[in-house]
């Protein structure tokens, strides 16, 4: 019982670390308007963000669905393909969203000038 306890906590804390990371690789864009920002590291935040959104979707939703039901190997491939396009084109259009705004924002700073 108490090992079980001690797994337990050890998942939650490492899960506590992944988004954490995730937190502090995107921290910067908060200030993104006002000093440079390191692209690397912003890109680096946003794949991650993808990855472990995507896994905890899948451990939190999928597998409890996907073990009521009896699916081939191919139906499984398939259906994770699916979820990944789908994921990759919520958070493309996200990103692409903030970026148009920041491009708002500079045009209409540069007007003012």
């Amino acid at each position: 019982m108490d090992n079980k306890k001690i797994k337990k906590t050890g998942e939650f804390v490492l899960e506590c670390a992944k988004w954490g990371l995730v937190i502090y690789l995107l921290w910067p864009l908060h200030r993104a308007m006002s000093e440079p920002v390191n692209f690397t590291r912003i890109v680096f935040g946003i794949l991650l963000f993808v990855l472990f959104s995507g896994k905890l979707f899948y451990d939190s939703i999928l597998r409890k669905w996907r073990q009521q039901k009896q699916r081939s190997m191919a139906a499984d491939l398939l259906s994770t393909l699916a979820m990944v396009v789908a994921l990759s084109m919520v958070i493309g259009l996200v990103v692409l969203s903030i970026g148009m705004l920041v491009f708002s924002m500079m045009q209409d700073a540069t007007k003012q000038q």
